[in-house]
């Protein structure tokens, strides 16, 4: 079966199934994204209520030609992981586009902080290094060689480290890694972002 034809079955089948299924809101086929969460789905068909009649109505007249993932508006809300998999990529076979809020999916405010310190000399750098990430510190007391490590403000604030120069964390703790990174000089920008 070619592409298009693939395409255009699953749209007459899924018109079909919308006109005479009542709580179908809406068919959606998922994009590459949801592949993890929806593994071996073709369709994904959104109800206003949870209906095994009505499941079972949409199995009939798809004829068992497509693996069909039943999800009511509750159970989308209440999955930030299956939201975000069909964000983005899914397209709307029939039906309405349906709108999930921040609230729904529990979403936390952070903020993606991202640092350069290209045009700072290498004794703030490791100043800033340090403050942030932490070091290890190494002297001799009667004799014996003691090693201490000590924790940097990421650690102490559980932020992550998404790759060189590149932090997320928290927005109520955005404010003591940005004033670090002002007292060495060090230039950044900040993106917020809603996370889960």
């Amino acid at each position: 079966m070619r592409r298009g034809d693939f395409g255009l079955q699953i749209s007459c089948r899924t018109y079909q199934a919308n006109k005479k299924v009542k709580g179908v809101i809406s068919v959606i086929y998922p994009g590459a994204a949801a592949s993890k969460t929806l593994t071996g789905t073709d369709l994904l068909v959104i109800y206003s209520n949870k209906s095994e009649h009505s499941f079972q109505k949409v199995n009939d007249l798809l004829a068992g030609k497509f693996q069909v993932k039943h999800v009511t508006l509750d159970e989308l809300g209440n999955n930030p992981e299956f939201n975000a998999a069909l964000s983005g990529e899914g397209v709307l076979l029939y039906g309405r586009a349906v709108n999930i809020t921040a609230e729904d999916m529990q979403l936390k405010s952070r903020v993606i902080l991202t640092y350069n310190t290209t045009k700072m000399n290498q004794n703030d750098r490791n100043k800033l290094n340090r403050a942030l990430y932490g070091g290890i510190s190494t002297y001799r007391k009667k004799g014996e060689r003691i090693v201490k490590e000590y924790p940097g403000i990421i650690s102490k604030i559980n932020a992550q480290k998404l790759g060189k120069g590149v932090l997320m964390v928290d927005r109520f703790n955005s404010s003591l890694i940005i004033q670090i990174l002002n007292t060495f000089k060090a230039q950044w920008k900040e993106i917020p972002v809603w996370t889960y």
